[in-house]
């Protein structure tokens, strides 16, 4: 890992990177040796970074030259489960496949082991083994059980190691504040294969957007299709119905005097010639007019203009028909 001070998703990344390489090396077993131990090691160092809470690097212990004869150093130390009964204490030992409890054991170079009362994930087998050979310790209190082998002076500095570190795993957090249990969730879903890393995240919330977008695009389109759409209801307000007739003035002619079958009809297909014009020059607006050339056959045939007959009807008059 090139950046001197990585994220905690860039370090997570990378250690699925390393366990999908491990588990495709697993199809070559005893075939690439040294490329096997180089991965292990990358492995076991991401994971310490990994695990470096609130930027609190560990420093790797430093041993002195072995003097003396090999013994071996055993500690217990009980978790407080009086104190904190509802805390998860065996699972933030071990961490998730017993990870957290490796990774001390590569560090400290202690074997580190949890036992006593409620060690055990099955409680009905725990109960059964209780007072067997062998299971002694379901006897006691819960507690960490550390040993190391070396020569007394390098075992005595790895022993303090360990018990320094496994009793920082006995402090507990609150809820949402546990960094330690996030980071172990998080090694859980890498080890599972459910872990997606942040380039995959980045990708599909990318598709994500596409796909709404597309979406939004659909719904506009069919929206603006059902709008534009001949087949629509018409947008007129309820209970007013459409006139059964098209709209526009007709043509009105007078009661009164009644205009011939000849003069009609010169009138409505435009044959009536100079002498009828259709618009009077002197009308400001233009109207339509009716010439009666045989006034004085219409004077004669009205009823109730007989009284006028001895009238002068020489001037030509004109008639207003309207538009």
């Amino acid at each position: 890992m090139s950046d001197p001070n990585p994220s905690t998703q860039s370090i997570a990344d990378y250690l699925a990177q390393l366990l999908k390489d491990k588990k495709q090396l697993a199809a070559f077993p005893n075939v690439f040796i040294h490329v096997e131990r180089l991965l292990d090691e990358e492995i076991a160092k991401v994971r310490a970074s990994l695990f470096q809470i609130n930027g609190m690097k560990k420093e790797p212990l430093v041993l002195p030259e072995a003097e003396g004869q090999t013994t071996t150093l055993t500690e217990k130390i009980y978790v407080p489960v009086k104190e904190h009964p509802d805390f998860n204490f065996v699972g933030r030992i071990l961490g998730p496949r017993g990870m957290t409890a490796k990774q001390l054991e590569q560090e400290t170079g202690c074997k580190i082991m949890v036992r006593g009362r409620g060690s055990m994930r099955d409680k009905k087998k725990e109960e059964l083994n209780r007072g067997k050979p062998n299971w002694e310790h379901l006897n006691d209190d819960l507690h960490v059980l550390l040993t190391v082998e070396d020569t007394e002076n390098r075992a005595t500095l790895k022993m303090q190691r360990a018990v320094e570190e496994v009793k920082k795993l006995l402090v507990p957090q609150a809820d949402g504040e546990d960094e330690l249990k996030k980071r172990q969730l998080m090694e859980l879903a890498i080890i599972n294969g459910t872990y997606r890393d942040s380039s995959a995240k980045a990708a599909a919330a990318a598709a994500a957007c596409d796909e709404e977008w597309r979406r939004l695009t659909a719904a506009a389109a069919a929206e603006t299709q059902r709008l534009l759409s001949p087949g629509m209801p018409t947008l007129t307000a309820p209970g007013i119905r459409a006139p059964a007739t098209p709209l526009g003035a007709p043509l009105i002619l007078s009661p009164r005097l009644p205009v011939p079958t000849t003069a009609a009809s010169a009138l409505l297909n435009g044959s009536a010639g100079p002498q009828a014009p259709l618009l009077s020059p002197h009308d400001p607006h233009g109207l339509i007019y009716t010439p009666y050339a045989e006034y004085a056959n219409y004077l004669a045939a009205s009823p109730l203009l007989t009284e006028y007959a001895t009238a002068d009807h020489t001037e030509q008059r004109w008639v207003t028909v309207g538009v």
